[in-house]
């Protein structure tokens, strides 16, 4: 199919289109200026237009962004001036083809409605479907994400490996541990099995158990082959003490023998080891090929062991893939949960396998414009997902990615589907107009990446489908300016060679001090000259470890430089730190004290430590525990941190690392504040999980990962995959020798005819296997390549290693091509040297800023609240409770007198009815205990009669409208907790709720002003019984010792007192929105079953007392929506 050349302000907006955007071509402006002339043009409403990408920092940017230009587009069509020439011409031809006014009130709707955009990234969008959609797709009602996979993932296997591994026959056991046999291979295995990609040994029709026969047979087996291999090697020790005059001779002769060998004659053992280990260099080969020769045989057994021991460990791979994949489906099915690839899985399964053709027919109409953003790291099913839902005709389709730029291949971005995709769709266009560099360096880059018509840049040798290297444009306009060296421009691409990575290292921090330090190097842009400031520059490495290296070098020169990479901040140093401080808390004695003292936090030393009087230092650490106990986590640790004066340690006395240090305590802080605080984890509960993270525990969430430690003036030091999507004036790429080796047990790859992404043990990949692996390493590599150098706006520099490890190196046939053709665009240089006694200072530049001065404005909508049932009633009097009696029974006075009154009883009841499962008591007991230790640890002896409690709840009869049945009825799928509204009201006077009341009801409110705003409240269970969907509310009230005082026919006068009675109705009408949105045949009368509140002390055995219900009437219920909806301000 051809290319067309990309016009954002022309392109036809229909059909399937695929755009092809090359490194700063300006792709979100492009998709932005899209968006808005869907609204213009094509009168689709903002909310109608789906927009999908693959980070939170790419949604933020894409919304940002659209918010701005129709917010801009809404002001040119008021006449205002628009910054944006495009954007006032598609207002100003969208006036021409319908008129002023209609324009006008298109885009103050999408301005009013810029709040329901949907900018999502891939899981958010399956979650959302999946959720809104739960019946088409066959969902478990009200399930939650899984973040925490890993964990489960480990505890299934620490169970797999006590039922399966430990059991093992003990000899072969300890064979296959030698091997390599691990936990920590297992949990890979599982994890990459889960996440989509097939073991390639695995078959889930065969059985992988190893009986009692075969494990003795391989151990047998195992045994014989070790004998032999002793058997020949007793042989070839003999020949080297028959032969030692022979070997000293010929060793002697040969210096590069005599040096490693001679001493070793007399030896024969040690002798043979190092003669096989330089097996293959020539002068072994050919002074002792007898010796090799005689010793092959035993490399074959050896090898022959190896692929019995091999095959034994994948037998154990895949059979601990049935079970644990099991155990973990089964644990999520139970608990209602959904893992991230879940959330993929499921939805392709109800669009593609199920071809549901409600829910594909309800996407298409709620969505009518569809944009696919990044979408060269789009996966298989990801885009049968949008192929088989939108990418029929009847929608608007848009797929926009960079093939050149897909090197998530780890997590199944799959540039073959991007091909797959490019013969699928109606459309393909290009976009190779750069913005984002100056004109010199687009010049150079087109050269370094097509030094020649013919090469390869890809890596593709000939495929049918293959990435080209389209050279990019430079914009007529080009204002970028450009590095200038002397009043001249600087070389754009500069290369230099070194002989290892710390040479690298020394030489990127040279030539940075020449760029900061040497007034001949400058920026020049729009005719304005600067020096060159840290910020200006990015460092972009593969590893972590290497981002370690340069910043430390930077840093023992002063320069500031900050990282920005994948590191989890648990994984980090003051994470350790952190953890033996709260042992310490925990623990409270003199050394576990002394441990936690001795760190950077306090800057003490163990001489400084062994000081301090232990009598203060233990007063002190029992008033930190004191803390802890009584006000948390967060409280505790900044109590530490001011008496301790960390901040002003680290970063007042030049420590190395101070900002990133108290960068990183400040964060870890946060999140053991915020997990302590979600979780209500006990303090051992909190040191546990802080120990997992610690030990690797996957976490999701931007607040896991490290931030950047300070946003002042400073080198960028960034991994290659965090710098999609980022520029730099200078960049620094220094490790760019990239192989294909394979550096790690496992390995990746996609199978070029199924389609099918395989994961398999590196060492046993067959010849064409390998081939396939390597191929796609290459061409990996060679993109992130691509990556690292469309970074730069004006300059790059790169380092060439010169060991012989990089001498093939995905580097190499860049450099080979490009080196000698101009060096006015691409030099080879010297390296650099660091001045002695160097340290950088920096004069800031004074930039003044304008004053900022006061705004004046008023509020249009002064009366708009976020209201609740609570916010609305009046605060009620309560009636004096009877609490003199005698307690009937032992249950009796553990509901009135045993069982505490208060807030803290009443979050442990719903805890508990939350989550068991009404029909089955299994879990009761854990649950129970589970919830005595988060509210309530002093009272363990509640367990039995809370058991009796459930007993008694889940079993009563509730009768309502011709209809009986208890909670045990509810099948878990079929209920909600928690379900929290919200919904908006327009200007209403409270008093008109007071029309509501009748005689067997009253509403008492507190607000005698008009108020608007939005409703909000929660459900503490919304569920489905025989068709119909009911509200439930657990009360745990006191309201007397006796169960006299909860009879039925005393109930209402409770709920008028407690003002219950609005709470309800307010809760149905909230339940009737939420009901008409999700089903499209919603009757109320006929679908909506009524409240129910159980009054838990007073329930029993029959139905008489605890138990409230009530049906509100259509006509009550319609009657609060007109009040509530008189003039609702958008």
């Amino acid at each position: 199919m051809k290319v067309k050349d990309f016009d954002t302000s022309t392109v036809p907006l229909s059909g399937s289109n695929l755009i092809e955007a090359s490194a700063g071509t300006g792709k979100t402006y492009s998709i932005a200026i899209m968006v808005l002339r869907l609204v213009l043009e094509n009168k689709i409403p903002i909310k109608e237009v789906l927009m999908v990408t693959f980070t939170k920092a790419a949604v933020a940017e894409l919304e940002e962004r659209i918010r701005l230009f129709i917010r801009q587009a809404h002001k040119a069509s008021l006449g205002n001036k628009s910054g944006d020439p495009t954007l006032s011409a598609l207002v100003e031809h969208a006036t021409k083809l319908t008129s002023q006014q209609d324009v006008q009130q298109r885009l103050k709707d999408a301005v009013l409605f810029l709040d329901e955009t949907s900018v999502l990234t891939i899981h958010s969008f399956c979650q959302q479907t999946l959720t809104e959609f739960a019946f088409e797709t066959n969902q478990l009602f009200g399930s939650e994400t899984l973040k925490d996979l890993v964990s489960l993932i480990e505890s299934e296997v620490n169970k797999f490996w006590r039922e399966n591994i430990t059991t093992l026959n003990v000899d072969l056991l300890g064979q296959l541990l030698e091997h390599g046999l691990s936990r920590a291979d297992l949990v890979s295995v599982i994890r990459e099995h889960l996440s989509g990609k097939n073991y390639f040994e695995y078959d889930e029709n065969e059985s992988y158990l190893i009986c009692d026969e075969d494990q003795v047979s391989f151990s047998n087996t195992i045994k014989e082959l070790a004998e032999k291999d002793l058997e020949i090697k007793d042989c070839v020790y003999d020949h080297i003490r028959n032969h030692s005059d022979r070997l000293k001779s010929i060793t002697e002769a040969n210096k590069w023998a005599k040096a490693s060998l001679l001493h070793l004659v007399d030896t024969p053992p040690e002798f043979l080891t190092v003669v096989v280990s330089k097996k293959g260099t020539g002068y072994i080969d050919k002074l002792y090929g007898d010796i090799i020769l005689q010793h092959s045989e035993c490399d074959d057994l050896v090898e022959e062991r190896k692929s019995i021991l091999q095959s034994v460990i994948n037998k154990i791979n895949c059979h601990a893939i049935g079970i644990v994949t099991k155990a973990i489906d089964q644990y999520k099915q139970r608990n209602s949960l959904l893992g991230f690839d879940d959330m993929i899985v499921n939805l392709h399964k109800a669009i593609v396998h199920n071809n549901n053709t409600n829910l594909i027919t309800s996407l298409q109409r709620k969505y009518r414009a569809i944009f696919i953003d990044e979408f060269q790291d789009t996966d298989k099913l990801q885009y049968e997902i949008f192929h088989n839902t939108f990418g029929t005709g009847q929608n608007i389709l848009f797929y926009i990615g960079d093939p050149k730029q897909s090197i998530y291949s780890w997590r199944k971005a799959d540039i073959f589907t991007y091909f797959k995709a490019s013969d699928e769709v109606d459309n393909k266009y290009g976009m190779n107009v750069n913005y984002r560099s100056s004109a010199s360096f687009i010049n150079a880059m087109n050269l370094f990446f097509k030094p020649r018509i013919d090469f390869d840049t890809f890596y593709f040798n000939g495929h049918q489908h293959s990435i080209d290297y389209i050279k990019v444009e430079s914009p007529r306009d080009n204002n970028k300016g450009g590095l200038y060296l002397n009043g001249q421009q600087d070389v754009p691409i500069t290369i230099y060679g070194n002989q290892n990575n710390s040479e690298i290292a020394e030489t990127v921090t040279a030539q940075i001090i020449n760029l900061l330090e040497k007034e001949k190097f400058t920026i020049v842009e729009k005719g304005i000259s600067r020096r060159i400031r840290p910020s200006d520059i990015g460092i972009l490495v593969r590893k972590n470890k290497q981002a370690i290296a340069v910043k430390a070098c930077l840093a023992k020169r002063g320069i500031p430089a900050v990282t920005i990479d994948d590191t989890k901040i648990l994984q980090s140093e003051e994470a350790i730190y952190v953890l033996y401080l709260l042992e310490a808390l925990i623990d409270l004695n003199r050394p576990s004290i002394n441990k936690a003292l001795l760190s950077p936090f306090t800057g003490y030393d163990t001489r400084a430590v062994l000081a301090l009087n232990e009598e203060t230092v233990l007063n002190n650490f029992r008033e930190y525990k004191s803390i802890w106990d009584k006000d948390g986590v967060y409280s505790v640790l900044m109590k530490f941190v001011s008496d301790y004066q960390v901040r002003a340690l680290l970063l007042n006395h030049h420590t190395e690392n101070g900002e990133r240090t108290i960068a990183n305590l400040y964060q870890i802080i946060e999140v053991l504040h915020k997990v302590q605080s979600a979780k209500q984890f006990s303090e051992l509960e909190l040191v546990s999980w802080l120990k997992r993270g610690i030990d690797g525990m996957q976490t999701e969430g931007d607040e896991f990962e490290q931030r950047v430690e300070s946003d002042e003036e400073a080198v960028k030091i960034v991994t290659l995959h965090k710098s999609k999507g980022l520029e730099y004036n200078i960049v620094f790429a220094p490790f760019l020798d990239l192989d294909t080796k394979i550096h790690f047990r496992f390995c990746s790859f996609r199978d070029t005819e199924t389609g099918d992404y395989i994961f398999a043990d590196s060492e046993q990949l067959n010849p064409e296997q390998q081939q396939i692996v390597d191929e796609q390493t290459e061409q990996e590599n060679r993109r992130l390549i691509y990556v690292a150098i469309t970074r730069a706006v004006y300059k790059c520099y790169l380092n060439k290693s010169l060991a012989n490890y990089y001498k093939d190196s995905s580097l190499v046939p860049f450099l080979a091509s490009v080196k000698g053709i101009d060096p006015s665009l691409i030099s080879f240089n010297e390296s650099p040297t660091i001045p002695a006694k160097y340290y950088y200072s920096f004069d800031r530049e004074v930039i003044k800023t304008a004053e900022a001065k006061p705004v004046n404005f008023t509020l249009s909508q002064v009366n708009w609240r976020k209201m609740s049932y609570t916010s609305l009633a009046s605060a009620h009097t309560t009636s004096t409770k009877h609490n003199s009696g005698i307690a009937a029974n032992e249950y009796d006075h553990f509901v009135f007198k045993q069982l505490v009154k208060g807030n803290k009883t009443g979050n442990l009841l719903h805890y508990i009815f939350e989550n068991i499962d009404f029909a089955n008591n299994r879990n009761w007991e854990r649950t129970i205990q589970s919830a005595l230790k988060r509210y309530t640890a002093r009272h363990s002896d509640y367990t039995t009669m809370l058991i009796e409690m459930l007993n008694k709840v889940t079993k009563v009869s509730i009768k309502m409208n011709g209809e009986e049945f208890s909670l045990s009825n509810i099948l878990q799928e079929k209920r909600l907790n928690e379900l929290e509204f919200d919904f908006n009201v327009g200007l209403f006077d409270p008093a008109d709720l007071a029309g509501l009341t009748n005689n067997d009801t009253r509403i008492n409110l507190k607000y005698s002003q008009d108020l608007e705003g939005v409703m909000n409240g929660k459900m503490d269970m919304f569920f489905e019984y025989n068709n119909k969907y009911y509200i439930l509310d657990w009360k745990s009230n006191f309201l007397g010792d006796s169960v006299e005082y909860y009879k039925k026919e005393l109930l209402p006068e409770v709920m008028s007192e407690n003002n219950y009675h609005l709470q309800y109705l307010l809760y149905t009408l909230a339940a009737k929105k939420y009901l008409q949105s999700r089903l499209p045949e919603f009757d109320y009368e006929r679908h909506f079953g009524g409240v129910i509140y159980l009054f838990v002390r007073g329930i029993r055995d029959d139905a008489n007392s605890g138990v409230f219900t009530s049906l509100p009437s259509l006509r009550s219920i319609e009657m609060l929506e007109k009040i509530l909806s008189k003039k609702i301000s958008i």
